[in-house]
């Protein structure tokens, strides 16, 4: 299916109400369907973006949201808020696209540059400050073994079996440490901070293999 098919050739139900285009849409109706996209793509856009400050992110999440609308349409009920439907489907494919990040470094690389280049704009600024309270805080909670294994590694840049050298442990235990700081970090995060907050600090505490 292309969204751009559709949005360039068919005609617009316009003049009917919401309830009566989502009957249409759960038929297969193209027209139906392309209405409710113009409808709520650019709300959807405006809160992917919100999350994830890069556009081309937010727009393959409010692609795949329309698709799955269509693929999933037998299922839709009018009766209940669209709207919500819309949303809940739109925050769970950010959380499913951060997920994604976290595994893949081309991704997080892209992500932090965007992220970075924005950096100048004084809102995200503080957004930035906040950050870095909320993640200091979370790492001066490690036991004090584990907060040196994190900065020596995360903070520093060193590699696995660098830091092992240098604190005389296995390559091993060196990345349980990593791996048991980086879930005490999201559980304090997740606790004290938004999801905004969570998608910036998710990117500056991954895991390397």
């Amino acid at each position: 299916m292309k969204l751009t098919y559709f949005t360039r050739n068919a005609a617009l139900h316009a003049d009917l109400p919401e309830q009566d285009v989502l009957l249409l849409l759960k038929e297969g109706n193209k027209e139906a369907f392309i209405q409710i996209y113009n409808t709520y793509h650019h709300l959807l856009y405006g809160y992917a973006i919100k999350f994830l400050k890069n556009p081309q992110f937010a727009e393959d999440i409010i692609q795949e949201v329309f698709i799955k609308v269509w693929e999933l349409r037998s299922n839709i009920n009018p009766s209940l808020s669209f709207k919500s439907y819309l949303f809940t489907i739109t925050r769970n494919s950010i959380f499913k696209l951060i997920k994604k990040i976290a595994t893949d470094e081309k991704m997080r690389t892209e992500m932090a540059w965007h992220l970075g280049n924005k950096i100048v704009d004084p809102d995200l600024q503080l957004q930035w400050q906040q950050y870095s309270l909320i993640l200091n805080a979370a790492i001066d909670r490690l036991p004090p073994q584990r907060k040196k294994v994190f900065k020596l590694c995360r903070l520093e840049g060193k590699k696995y079996e660098e830091v092992a050298t240098e604190l005389n442990l296995t390559r091993n235990t060196v990345k349980e440490h990593m791996v048991l700081a980086v879930r005490s970090i999201r559980e304090y995060v997740g606790r004290h901070a938004d999801m905004e907050l969570m998608v910036a600090l998710s990117i500056a505490v991954m895991v390397k293999s």
